[in-house]
C-alpha cells in the first residue's frame, strides 16, 4: 500500500480549507492536498441545494478578505450564486491541483517514531502529513432523517435539505416540514405554491425576523469596484461592532453571574413586545400567533431571516402544527393528540451534528501521542481549544473551527483569523527547522481561563436565562461554547501577531 507524503494536509474543501489554501501558498508552502469527502469545493454550500435556498448575512460581508465580488446580484444572494463564487475563487487561485475529491478521511493517527499524522481514508491508501489543518467546518454532518420514530416506514419520499433531489416535483402533492429552522423557513414559500398542502411541524418556535433583501444595482457594482471600497465596507461594519463586544466580553463579565442572568433578560422583554407587534401584521390567527413567539431570549438562538415566511403561512393550503410527533407511518405523521396526516412528501429539515457538541467527535477519530483521543478528553475534560483552533494533545494540528473559536462577524472573516494563526505556526515551525509545534500546556490552560472569565455574560444569557434551551450557542452539556468571549480587534491581533512562546518547538531528530 503506498503512502502520499505531504507537507500539510488540509482536511475540508469549504470556505475553510479554500482560505488554509490561500495562507499556506502566500507563506510559500506548495506540497499540500485538500481532501474533500465531496466532489467539489463549496462544503454547504455544494451539498445544499433545497428551493429557496438562500444566505442570512449581507453579502457585502459573507465573502473571502482576499477574494471580493463587486458584483453580487442582491444583498442576499441565492444559494447557487454563493456556490459559484467558492468554485470561481477556487479556480483563481488555481486550488483544483491541490484537491482530491470524493476522499473521506476516517481516522487522523500520530506516528510518534516519524513525527507526522496518518491520514487514513475510505478506500484508499492513508496520506501522510507533517502539518493537518482540520477545515470541516461548523457544520460537520447532517442529523440522520431516522433519528425520527418510524421515518422508515415512510411509504412516500423523504428529503433533507443537504441531500435534495432537485427533480422533485412538489406540485400536487401534501407535504410535511419537520423543522422551523432556516431551512425550514426558506423551503416553506418556495414551494407552496406549487403543493396542494404544506404543513409545517413546529416543536421549538423561532425567531423570525424582516430580511431587508434588495436588488444590487450596476451603480453598486462600480461603486464596490473601486479599490479599497469592500474593504473599507466591511471594516466598518467590524469597526462597529468593537463597542457592543468590549462591553460583553470586558465590562458584563465585570459583574456577578447571577446578577446577569437577572437582569439580561429584561432586554428580552423589549424584544418579545416588538415582535408581538411584528406577529399581528402579519398572521391573522390569534391561536397561530401564540404559538409562533419564543419563549427564550432573541440572541440565545440565532434568529432567521426571511420576508416571505409568514406571507406563506397566510395562504390557506399552508397551516402549523404544534402538537408533537409521535411516530412516521406508512401513510404520513401520527401527532401525540392521535391525530394522523397523510402525505407523499416529508421533509426532514432536524438539523446537524455541531462542532460544540461532544458527541460530534468519535472515539478514535483523531488520536495523538501517547494515545491522546481528542473525542476522549472533550467528554472527560470538557471542550476547549487555544485561540479557537489548537490544542495541547495534538501536535502540528489545528482546527480552523473548534470550541470556543467563533469570533461574532461573519463566517469568511472568522475562517481567516484561525487559518492565518495555523499558517503563521506551521511558517515558523519551518523557519526554526523543527519537527514539531505544539501549544504548551500552561498557555493552553491560561487561555481557556481567560475565555472562562470573558465568557461569563455569555454563559449567563444563554444558559443560565435560558435554562435547557438547545441551541448552536448551547450544546448538549449545557455549556456556551459556540463563541470565543474576545473583541474584534483582540481576534485580528491574536491571528497575526499572537507569542510563539505559547508554542513548543521541538527540532527536527538526526
Amino acid at each position: 500500500m503506498t503512502h502520499e507524503y505531504v507537507d500539510v494536509a488540509v482536511i475540508g474543501a469549504g470556505p475553510g480549507g479554500i482560505t488554509a489554501a490561500h495562507h499556506l501558498r502566500r507563506a510559500g508552502i506548495e506540497n499540500f492536498v485538500i481532501l474533500e469527502r465531496g466532489d467539489d469545493f463549496g462544503g454547504s454550500w455544494r451539498d445544499n441545494v433545497y428551493p429557496g435556498l438562500s444566505v442570512d448575512v449581507p453579502t457585502l460581508f459573507y465573502q473571502f478578505p482576499f477574494a471580493r465580488k463587486p458584483d453580487w446580484s442582491r444583498l442576499f444572494p441565492t444559494g447557487p450564486e454563493i456556490q459559484e463564487y467558492n468554485w470561481r475563487v477556487a479556480d483563481q487561485l488555481n486550488l483544483h491541483k491541490y484537491f482530491r475529491g470524493n476522499c473521506t478521511v476516517r481516522r487522523e493517527v500520530w506516528d510518534d517514531a516519524e513525527q507526522l499524522w496518518v491520514l487514513h481514508i475510505d478506500g484508499d491508501a492513508p496520506v501522510r502529513a507533517r502539518f493537518v489543518i482540520n477545515a470541516v467546518g461548523g457544520y460537520v454532518n447532517a442529523k440522520p432523517a431516522s433519528g425520527i420514530e418510524g421515518i422508515d416506514d415512510f411509504g412516500g419520499t423523504v428529503l433533507r435539505p443537504n441531500a435534495w433531489d432537485p427533480h422533485y416535483d412538489c406540485s400536487g402533492k401534501r407535504v410535511a416540514v419537520i423543522g422551523t429552522g432556516s431551512s425550514s423557513v426558506q423551503i416553506v414559500p418556495a414551494i407552496y405554491r406549487q403543493a396542494r398542502s404544506v404543513e409545517i411541524y413546529q416543536r421549538t418556535p423561532a425567531w423570525i425576523l424582516p430580511k431587508p433583501d434588495v436588488e444590487l444595482s450596476g451603480r453598486v457594482h462600480r461603486l464596490l469596484a473601486l479599490p479599497g471600497v469592500g474593504a473599507l465596507v466591511n471594516g466598518s461594519a467590524l469597526a462597529a461592532m468593537e463597542l457592543p463586544m468590549q462591553f460583553l466580553c470586558n465590562v458584563l463579565p465585570l459583574l456577578p453571574r447571577k446578577f446577569l442572568a437577572t437582569v439580561m433578560p429584561q432586554y428580552d422583554k423589549i424584544w418579545q413586545s416588538i415582535y408581538r407587534r411584528l406577529l399581528r401584521r402579519n398572521v391573522d390567527d390569534a391561536d397561530i400567533r401564540g404559538a409562533l413567539v419564543p419563549d427564550y431570549g432573541i440572541l440565545a438562538k440565532r434568529p432567521v431571516l426571511s420576508s416571505t415566511f409568514f406571507p406563506a403561512l397566510a395562504d390557506p393550503s399552508v397551516s402549523l402544527v404544534v402538537d408533537p410527533i409521535e411516530r412516521v407511518t406508512a401513510d404520513g405523521i401520527r401527532t401525540a393528540d392521535g391525530t394522523e396526516r397523510p402525505y407523499e412528501l416529508i421533509v426532514a429539515a432536524t438539523g446537524y451534528e455541531l462542532f460544540t457538541d461532544p458527541e460530534t467527535y468519535r472515539t478514535g477519530a483523531v488520536v495523538g501521542p501517547n494515545g491522546f483521543d481528542l473525542a476522549d478528553d472533550y467528554r472527560r475534560n470538557g471542550m476547549r481549544s487555544y485561540g479557537g483552533s489548537a490544542h495541547p494533545g495534538l501536535p502540528n494540528r489545528w482546527s480552523l473551527v473548534a470550541p470556543q473559536g467563533y469570533v461574532g462577524i461573519a463566517w469568511h472573516t472568522f475562517v481567516d483569523l484561525t487559518a492565518r494563526h495555523a499558517v503563521r505556526v506551521i511558517a515558523e515551525t519551518e523557519r526554526r527547522g523543527a519537527a514539531v509545534a505544539q501549544v504548551r500546556t500552561e498557555a493552553f490552560s491560561r487561555w481557556v481561563r481567560k475565555m472562562h472569565r470573558h465568557g461569563k455574560a455569555i454563559s449567563a444569557y444563554t444558559v443560565d436565562s435560558n435554562p435547557g434551551l438547545r441551541t448552536y450557542f448551547v450544546n448538549s452539556q449545557g455549556e456556551a461554547l459556540y463563541y470565543r468571549p474576545q473583541t474584534i480587534s483582540g481576534a485580528f491581533w491574536f491571528s497575526r501577531f499572537s507569542s510563539f512562546d505559547h508554542y513548543s518547538f521541538t527540532e527536527v531528530s538526526t
